[in-house]
């Protein structure tokens, strides 16, 4: 799944971050040469298909809570709009909406990227600099159809509208209107045409895996009755008040109760947690600027309950648009000084402990904390040898590794680190990452040779792998911390704001460990192999 949560995550990111802003609309560039569609996005999907999302984006544009959000962040709203542009090619205010569809759920490798992703603009978009990120090289419009990477194609359906789809997907979607017009998401494809609700999901339960029912663990098996139902239906909506609801289908009564038994106790499971969220004095602390709108959030979860009408289980829940509930969650995702810059810093951490343990997969150690010459001398950093296990095969092919990370190729290189390895509390330097490993004398890594996990016999949940550390260092060169345990180490871990530090275990789990943590403790858990017992760490 390489390809799909990009373009899927950029449509839904486009569409519900960007054009929902509702930036002033500029005048758009000249319009195609192609023809104007005659098929509406909908028309497209099949009613028997796996599952589809309607955005209708372009609603929201001049909502006074999104007005308000507007006002409150221009800056970070800005950076936002001008990475999602460079990745575009598209000013996002151009969007109208967004319809995307599985014509059969993925059942096994590859079928995640069988899809089509249809885009509605606006404004006349310049077809020459849409996606360009996604392209494949010097690839151009043939027929109105670009070849974009792995197997994936861009149709320029019209001047106000295109569509990314599976190339297997391509004849079929040149018919126009979809051939299945009756199946399980008829109903949902009806409701979405003649509604106006802002989002519509619909899927098709009886096409998810099979082992996804048959293989669920045990404190799942209480909820499997609102998975086999036979459709379930999603829609939500912004005006004066946020409102959703959403519909399970059953196949008679008896299944009905089932359902409506397991979405209840669903919502009383989340009362518990959010209880327990709200009045626990350390997250009412780290959470604050959150806190009222988890409040809200848990009055809504107290209220919804779901109610049988026949062999149909729904449930609505509806929320206050009220901008000042809005500001703080908005923050989250564009100031990097709150909570959630730690969570993308943890989620990046996690991406790098998987790679670490792809690669051991293959090569039966961890990778080096350099990429060594024959001589052993360093050249390259840990980081660009685990490229390839986090879906950056191309920029890795572009590196020469028997040559040293300041030559004249791989120099150039430097300035397309990949995003996760950019800490996110801070601008930082550019082409530099905080994201460090200690080396030598007893650590996990060695400059030159590799480690196999069972040479850690302190247990990898107990031994460090990589931390953010105080000092950055550009991403490609194989300059990380040596491990001195006669020195101190405390130093060298950055406590964002002061009070925690994201450090990646052995086990690919990722702990915010508080500066309370003594000097001894670290040097504890930074050594592999000492066989001392490793206190809790704070």
């Amino acid at each position: 799944m390489k390809l799909f949560p990009r373009y899927l995550l950029l449509g839904l990111a486009m569409a519900g971050l960007l054009a929902a802003i509702g930036l002033s609309p500029t005048a758009g560039p000249p319009p195609l040469t192609a023809a104007p569609a005659v098929v509406a996005p909908l028309d497209r999907v099949p009613a028997d298909g796996g599952l589809f999302a309607h955005f209708r984006a372009g609603d929201l544009w001049n909502h006074p809570a999104i007005a308000e959000l507007r006002k409150a962040y221009p800056k970070e709203l800005d950076k936002a709009l001008s990475t999602i542009g460079k990745e575009t090619g598209l000013r996002p205010e151009q969007i109208d909406s967004i319809t995307f569809h599985f014509p059969k759920l993925p059942m096994g490798p590859g079928d995640e990227a069988v899809f089509v992703l249809q885009v509605t603009t606006k404004k006349p978009y310049a077809q020459d600099a849409l996606l360009p990120g996604f392209r494949a090289k010097d690839a151009k419009a043939v027929d109105g159809v670009v070849h974009l990477r792995e197997k994936m194609l861009l149709h320029l359906t019209s001047e106000t509208q295109f569509t990314v789809l599976h190339e297997t997907l391509l004849d079929e979607f040149k018919k126009g209107k979809a051939a299945a017009m009756d199946g399980v998401l008829a109903d949902a494809l009806k409701a979405a045409r003649v509604g106006k609700h802002a989002l519509m999901v619909a899927l098709d339960p009886s096409q998810l895996p099979a082992e996804i029912l048959t293989a669920a663990p045990a404190e799942l098996q209480p909820f499997l009755p609102l998975l086999k139902s036979k459709s379930i239906m999603f829609q939500a909506n912004l005006d004066k008040e946020l409102t959703a609801s959403v519909r399970f289908a059953q196949e008679n009564e008896e299944k009905a109760v089932d359902a409506e038994r397991a979405f209840n106790l669903l919502m009383k499971l989340a009362d518990d947690g959010l209880t327990t969220a709200t009045g626990d004095e350390k997250a009412k602390q780290e959470l604050k600027d959150l806190m009222p709108a988890l409040t809200e959030l848990h009055k809504v979860v107290k209220k919804t309950q779901a109610k049988r009408d026949g062999t149909t289980v729904v449930a609505e829940a509806t929320l206050p648009a009220d901008p000042a509930l809005a500001k703080p969650i908005a923050a989250v995702f564009l100031r990097p000084q709150t909570a959630s810059a730690r969570i993308k810093s943890q989620n990046n951490l996690k991406q790098i402990g998987l790679a670490m343990h792809n690669y051991h997969d293959i090569y039966g150690v961890l990778p080096a904390a350099a990429i060594c010459d024959k001589k052993g001398k360093p050249l390259l950093s840990w980081r660009v040898a685990i490229l390839p296990y986090v879906d950056q095969d191309e920029l890795y092919k572009q590196f020469k590794l028997d040559e040293p990370w300041d030559s004249e190729n791989n120099k150039k290189l430097i300035a397309k680190m990949p995003n996760l390895y950019a800490l996110p509390y801070s601008e930082g330097k550019p082409g530099e990452t905080n994201y460090r490993v200690f080396v030598g004398n007893g650590a996990v890594f060695d400059m030159v040779q590799g480690t196999k996990l069972t040479q850690i016999t302190d247990g990898t949940s107990n031994t460090l792998f990589v931390f953010e550390a105080t000092e950055s260092s550009p991403w490609t060169k194989p300059g990380e911390i040596e491990f001195d345990p006669t020195k101190p180490t405390h130093k060298h871990f950055r406590f964002e704001k002061d009070t925690v530090c994201n450090i990646l275990m052995g086990d690919g789990s990722v702990r915010s460990m508080s500066k309370m943590v003594t000097d001894d403790i670290l040097k504890l858990v930074i050594q592999k192999d000492d066989g001392t017992p490793v206190p809790e760490i704070p």
